[in-house]
């Protein structure tokens, strides 16, 4: 189930930046060997991720299929003079005029129907960054939405290069596997 924009204000407040730490997750990116020119952020809320996206990656593109949430995201980065996000408003994969170095979903893949299918969509870049709910977690979504890290960990065609289990959530990223 989509994500309730009357509940945006839960999205970056105090407790999540203490259970989910930006700063954390940057210094697993910025460990990894890629360029850093382009960065997708598919379900971008807000912001909380595009915003230090933007602060590492030269373009990043943000992806968001409520156009309430689209208008919230663009009034925060308006606000914080942040001139390389483009906000895509789309439910699908979007169609890029670049290829990525990083695909993130934050808190979102479990919202797209064909999780796998965006994964595969995502799986021309150089990782993916997954940051999911623990299916065990009281907060979040009802249980049946969530995503088992076990499911995302065996996803065919690509291989975990970290993952993290920071209770209520899980930070998983991925290489795609190139074949041939």
């Amino acid at each position: 189930m989509p994500f309730n924009p009357a509940f945006a204000d839960t999205l970056d407040n105090p407790e999540r930046r203490r259970a989910l730490p930006v700063k954390e997750i940057l210094r697993y990116l910025l460990a990894l060997k890629m360029e850093r020119k382009v960065a997708v952020d598919v379900g971008a809320g807000t912001g909380y991720l595009t915003v230090p996206l933007s602060w590492v990656f030269e373009r990043v593109y943000a992806v968001e299929a409520n156009p309430k949430m689209a208008k919230l995201l663009k009034e925060n980065i308006e606000g914080r003079g942040i001139a390389n996000v483009e906000i895509i408003l789309s439910e699908k994969p979007p169609e890029l005029p670049e290829r990525p170095n990083l695909v993130a979903f934050s808190l979102s893949l479990h919202e797209v129907g064909d999780w796998r299918g965006y994964l595969r969509w995502a799986s021309r870049v150089d990782y993916v960054l997954v940051i999911e709910w623990c299916p065990e977690s009281e907060r979040g979504p009802p249980r049946e939405e969530k995503i088992p890290r076990e499911e995302l960990i065996e996803v065919e065609d690509f291989e975990v290069v970290l993952s993290r289990v920071r209770f209520p959530y899980y930070l998983v990223i991925l290489r795609p596997v190139r074949r041939g």
